[in-house]
C-alpha cells in the first residue's frame, strides 16, 4: 500500500494524541480494511467452532436437566445450524465485514438467550444455578474472540449479561445470596472483558498506526536509496549516464550477448582541443558545449539502439550491438557527423577547422578474447589516440592485426619514459581555501608534461598512456618527491595534496617510498595528503588497500577525489574514513538548475552526516562561493581561489600577502 504525505502526517498526529481521543476517519477506514480477509476467515471458523462447542454442551443438558433435555438440545441444534448457515451465506455472498460481524454477534446473543429462555423452566433449579456460570463464555466470546468493533462487542456482551442477571434475580429459584453473587459474577465478567476488549482494540489500532509509520519510513528510505542510486548513476552536468552506469549497462549487454549473434561495440569519444575551447571562451561555454554534445549523442544513441554516457571530462562512451566491423564503422561515422552538424564555433583549434569536432576510437567483441569492458576500453583508447595523432576530427576502428594505430601511443610512451630525465615534467600548485575563514589551507600539486618542442600535453592524454605503460609509477614518485620538497622549503600551508593511481598504490614498496621521501625532506606525515580518484576501484587490489592503511597509520592524510563521477564512491565511504572528500566540479556547475542544486545539496548532506570534511571543486564565481557557504561546505578549490601556478609564483603571492 502506497502512503501519501497526507496519510503519513495523520499517522504521526494520531500516534502523538492521547489514546482516548477519537480516531481519524481515514485512518480508521484503513485500519478496518487491513486484514479484512483474515478477519472474515476468523469469523467463519470461529462461529463453526462455537457452534460445535454449543451443540456439544447438550450432553450436560441431558445429564443436568433431564426434564427438559430434549427441548434444550433441539434449541442448541436449531440455533447452531441456523447461525452457521447465516454466517456462511453472508460470507460467501461477499457482504461487508461489518455485516458479517453483526450476524456473528446476533448468533452469539441468540445462542445465549435461546438456551436461557428454555432452561429457566427446569425443575432442577439448583443445577441451573451452577450451570448458568457458563453464560460468561458468550460474554467473553463477544468481547475477546472475534475482533468486533468495540460498540458491537459491548452491545452483544451487555445484552447477554443483562439477560443472565435478570434470569438470576427474577427467574432462578434460589436463595437471595446465591442470586446476588451470580449476578455480581456476570457483571464483573462483563466489566473486565469489556475493559480488555477496549484495551485490545486500542492496542490493535496503535500497532496498525506504528506499522503504517514504519511502512512510510521504509518507502522514504527506498526513495532516498533510489535518489542516491540516481546520483551515483547520472552525470549531473549533462544528465547522461556516467561511468558507473555504463559498467552496469555493459554487464547487462554481456548477459544478452551469448543469446544472439550480434557483437558488442564500444565507441570512445574525445572532444578535440576542448581545453583550448575552455580557456578561450570560459568554463560556462565549455559546459554548454558539453551539454549540447551530450544531447546530440543521446539522440543518436537512441536512434541506433545504443547507450550513451559521459565517461569523464570531455570523454563520452557509446555501447551498441553491431553485426560486425562494418556496422560499427557506420555507427561511429554517424556520431562524428552529428557533432560536426552542430556547427559549434571553436576559436582556437590551431588547425584549419573552426568548429567543435570529436575524435573517436571504437572496438568490438571478438571470439578470440574474453568479453570484458576493460579490454574494450583499452582497445578503443588505443584507436582514439591513433585518431588524435592522425589529425583529429576522425575515427579509427581498432584492428588487432594492425600496428600503425599504435604509433601515437608508442611516441607518447617513449616521451614519458624520458620525461623526468629530460626535465619535461613540472608541477603547478592550486590553492585550497577554507570557506569560513578564507585562508589558504594548502595546495594541490598538478603534474604538467610538455613535448620535446615545448608544447604542453593535456593530462587527459598523457595520464592514460602513463598508466597503460606503467610510466605513472616513476612520474608519480617524482611528483610526490617534488611536492614534499617544495612544501618543506617554501611552506604551502597545512597540507599539500598529490593524486596517485592504482598502479602506484598496488606497488609493494609504495608506502615505504613515501616514508623515505617524508624523512628525507623532514616533513611531518600529516602535511601530505594522498588523493585517490573515485573512478579507480582499489578494493580490487589487496596490496593497494594495504598501502592505504599503512599510510593512514603513518599519519598521511587520505582524500577522495572527484566524488560523484565514478562507480565506487558510495562503497568507499562505507569502507574508509577519508580526511576530505572532494566533490567533482560538474556538480557545482550544474547548480543553475533546481535539479542540479538538489543533487549537490543531497550530496553535501550525505557526506556531512557521515562525518567527512567536504571540499567543492571548480569554484569560479562569488555566487558559487556564497552557495557553498550556505550548504555548509568546508573547503573550496577553483579559479576563484587561484589558478594552478609554478612554485615560484606561489611564493611570490605568499610574500605579497605578507608584505
Amino acid at each position: 500500500m502506497q502512503l501519501s504525505e497526507d496519510v503519513a502526517q495523520k499517522v504521526a498526529a494520531a500516534i502523538g494524541r492521547p489514546r482516548w481521543h477519537s480516531a481519524d476517519p481515514e485512518l480508521l477506514t484503513l485500519f478496518l480494511q487491513k486484514d479484512a480477509d483474515e478477519n472474515r476467515s476468523l469469523v467463519r471458523w470461529g462461529i463453526a467452532a462455537a457452534v460445535f462447542s454449543y451443540v456439544a454442551y447438550g450432553l450436560f443438558d441431558w445429564f443436568l436437566f433431564p426434564d427438559i433435555a430434549g427441548r434444550l438440545v433441539l434449541t442448541r441444534v436449531t440455533l447452531g445450524i441456523t447461525s452457521l448457515a447465516l454466517v456462511e451465506f453472508v460470507a460467501r455472498r461477499g457482504f461487508a465485514l461489518a455485516t458479517l460481524h453483526l450476524v456473528a454477534a446476533l448468533a452469539i446473543v441468540s445462542g445465549a438467550l435461546g438456551w436461557l429462555v428454555s432452561a429457566v423452566g427446569t425443575e432442577h433449579q439448583d443445577a441451573l444455578s451452577h450451570f448458568m456460570v457458563f453464560g460468561t463464555v458468550f460474554i467473553l466470546g463477544a468481547n475477546l474472540f472475534f475482533n468486533f468493533r468495540f460498540w458491537l462487542s459491548a452491545l452483544a456482551s451487555a445484552t447477554v449479561a443483562a439477560s443472565f442477571v435478570y434470569a438470576a434475580m427474577f427467574s432462578l429459584q434460589a436463595d437471595i445470596a446465591g442470586r446476588v453473587v451470580l449476578s455480581a459474577y456476570f457483571v464483573n465478567c462483563l466489566v473486565l472483558s469489556l475493559y480488555l476488549s477496549w484495551r485490545l482494540s486500542l492496542e490493535r489500532y496503535q500497532t496498525f498506526l506504528h506499522a503504517l509509520r514504519a511502512q512510510f519510513q521504509e518507502q522514504a528510505a527506498i526513495k532516498k536509496g533510489q535518489k542516491l542510486t540516481e546520483i551515483a548513476d547520472t552525470d549531473p552536468l549533462t544528465g547522461m549516464k556516467n561511468r558507473r552506469a555504463i559498467i552496469r549497462e555493459f554487464s547487462e549487454l554481456r548477459e544478452d550477448w551469448a543469446a544472439d549473434d550480434d557483437e558488442i561495440g564500444l565507441i570512445l569519444i574525445d572532444v578535440d582541443y576542448f581545453k583550448r575551447f575552455n580557456d578561450g571562451l570560459g568554463h560556462q561555454a565549455g559546459d554548454d558545449c558539453l551539454i549540447k554534445l551530450a544531447h546530440v549523442l543521446s539522440e543518436m544513441a537512441a536512434a541506433n539502439n545504443a547507450i550513451a554516457a559521459r565517461y569523464g571530462g570531455e570523454e563520452f562512451v557509446i555501447l551498441c550491438k553491431v553485426t560486425g566491423r562494418a556496422h560499427l564503422h557506420e555507427i561511429t561515422k554517424k556520431f562524428c557527423r552529428a557533432v560536426e552538424d552542430l556547427d559549434i564555433y571553436h576559436p582556437d583549434r590551431g588547425d584549419k577547422l573552426n568548429i567543435v569536432t570529436i575524435s573517436a576510437g571504437a572496438s568490438l567483441t571478438r571470439a578470440d578474447q574474453s568479453i570484458e569492458l576493460r579490454i574494450l576500453l583499452q582497445e578503443a583508447d588505443r584507436a582514439l589516440y591513433a585518431s588524435k595523432f592522425a589529425g583529429r576530427a576522425t575515427f579509427t576502428i581498432y584492428d588487432p592485426h594492425a600496428t600503425s594505430q599504435d604509433r601515437s601511443g608508442e611516441n607518447l610512451s617513449e616521451l614519458l619514459k624520458v620525461a623526468v630525465s629530460n626535465q619535461l615534467v613540472s608541477v603547478a600548485y592550486q590553492p585550497i581555501r577554507e570557506l569560513a575563514s578564507g585562508r589558504v589551507l594548502g595546495h594541490e600539486s598538478l603534474m604538467r608534461v610538455c613535448d620535446f618542442d615545448g608544447t604542453m600535453i593535456s593530462p587527459s592524454v598523457f595520464i592514460p598512456v602513463a598508466e597503460q605503460t606503467g610510466a605513472i609509477v616513476e612520474l608519480g614518485t617524482w611528483l610526490i618527491d617534488r611536492a614534499c620538497g617544495d612544501m618543506a622549503e617554501y611552506g604551502l600551508g597545512s597540507v599539500v595534496t598529490v593524486n596517485v593511481s592504482v598502479l602506484q598504490l598496488k606497488a609493494p614498496n609504495f608506502s615505504l617510498r613515501i616514508t623515505e621521501i617524508l624523512g628525507r625532506h623532514g616533513l611531518a606525515p600529516q602535511k601530505l595528503a594522498i588523493e585517490i580518484t573515485e573512478g579507480s576501484d582499489i578494493f580490487l587490489e589487496a596490496q593497494a588497500v594495504r598501502n592505504v592503511e599503512r599510510l593512514r597509520k603513518l599519519g598521511v592524510q587520505i582524500w577522495l577525489d572527484d566524488f560523484g563521477t565514478g562507480f565506487a564512491g558510495l562503497t568507499w565511504l562505507r569502507r574508509f574514513k577519508f580526511d576530505v572528500v572532494k566533490i567533482d566540479r560538474s556538480f557545482l556547475h550544474d547548480c543553475q538548475t533546481s535539479r542540479g542544486l538538489s543533487l549537490l545539496r543531497d550530496m553535501v548532506v550525505l557526506l556531512r552526516n557521515l562525518g567527512h570534511v567536504v571540499l567543492a571543486e571548480g569554484v569560479e564565481t562569488e555566487e558559487q562561493y556564497i552557495l557553498l557557504q550556505r550548504l555548509g561546505v568546508n573547503l573550496m578549490q577553483g579559479f576563484l581561489t587561484g589558478h594552478p601556478v609554478p612554485i615560484e609564483e606561489v611564493n611570490q603571492i605568499r610574500q605579497g600577502l605578507v608584505a
